[in-house]
């Protein structure tokens, strides 16, 4: 009799857990920038500008209540920055290239249209961040250059961390989102400059 009341109260709490949380994914692209200062010429900002790239990953949205709720996402994410014509790498066409896995876990109010089966949303939280790959790519001379950055001899920092915030819309389990990062991480690993990245992004998702 108490293994048949234990195993009921299990079966409670894992189908009320279960209906507070839903799975979704997500997709769409970013525009992305380094923002940069210091004395070495590689960090010189007049020379980047932003640069269009891609995301996308899984979403998980554990609900608090009626309007609150946690939304942890993986996203694999691709970012960087283009480079002005006149840029300390002597390069044409350059752009840098920096492929990041992504862990951001955000806050998010939700509030019902009516009797629709819309809401409009707003979200913010922090992200955590590991760049897999990096690169620079461009010409030089006319012949084609693509240097890698995390090599055994460079000293740019892999991992990254900052803010995001974001407002969307979500019908009938269709999502579409607008959202702002800001990183706080000094990727550079120079004394002689500073390097963080920025995202614009809008997104596509569907919950299951």
């Amino acid at each position: 009799m108490k293994k048949l009341i234990l195993l009921s109260i299990v079966l409670c709490f894992v189908a009320t857990v279960s209906a507070q949380i839903r799975y979704g994914i997500k997709a769409g692209g970013n525009l992305s920038f380094l923002y940069t200062s210091g004395s070495n010429e590689g960090f010189n900002s007049d020379q980047y500008n932003g640069r269009f790239g891609y995301h996308f990953g899984g979403v998980m949205e554990y609900s608090l209540s009626e309007i609150f709720s946690i939304q942890p996402e993986l996203m694999y994410l691709n970012h960087g920055a283009s480079l002005k014509k006149d840029n300390s790498f002597g390069m044409k066409d350059g752009h840098i290239t920096l492929n990041t896995l992504q862990l951001p876990i955000n806050l998010k109010a939700s509030f019902n249209m009516g009797k629709s089966n819309s809401k409009v949303f707003v979200y913010g939280g922090p992200y955590i961040g590991y760049n897999i790959y990096g690169k620079v790519a461009g010409k030089v001379d006319g012949k084609a250059v693509d240097n890698e950055l995390y090599t055994k001899d460079s000293n740019m920092k892999r991992f990254d961390y900052g803010v995001g915030i974001g407002v969307g819309i979500e019908v009938n389990k269709f999502v579409i989102s607008l959202g702002n990062q800001i990183g706080m991480n000094d990727i550079s690993g120079s004394e002689k400059g500073k390097m963080k990245t920025g995202n614009l992004s809008l997104s596509a998702g569907y919950f299951f």
